[in-house]
């Protein structure tokens, strides 16, 4: 009898686990739905700002080109410390950018997993 008792109760705890384990499947999924958005909102704002300093750094190119052209050695160094910058700001951002994607990618492929094991 007490042999009964003690692999009933193994049992019980195991299945224990095992529903506990299946429970917190829907917090995962949740959570992993939750990055992908924010990881979808922070590449569209890294694409955007690097769209801007691309921008940035062609009028800047322009500028210099423009002040050379005119004789202003100046006003040419100021736009070449402008264009230093806004490329620096552009190779921040294209990294951010890579950073989220990479990111993004991950967190889908967890959702995926998440989903598989679940069902």
């Amino acid at each position: 009898m007490k042999k009964i008792v003690g692999i009933a109760s193994a049992l019980v705890f195991v299945l224990g686990l095992s529903v506990a384990a299946f429970a917190g499947q829907g917090g995962d999924i949740k959570h992993d739905k939750r990055d992908i958005k924010r990881d979808t909102k922070d590449l569209t704002h890294d694409r955007r700002d690097l769209k801007a300093d691309e921008k940035d750094v062609a009028k800047d190119k322009a500028d210099i080109r423009d002040d050379r052209e005119d004789g202003n050695k100046a006003e040419a160094r100021k736009d070449e410390r402008e264009l230093d910058k806004d490329q620096r700001d552009a190779r921040h951002d294209r990294h951010d950018a890579k950073r989220d994607k990479r990111d993004l990618k991950r967190d889908r492929k967890d959702l995926k997993h998440d989903r598989r094991s679940r069902g």
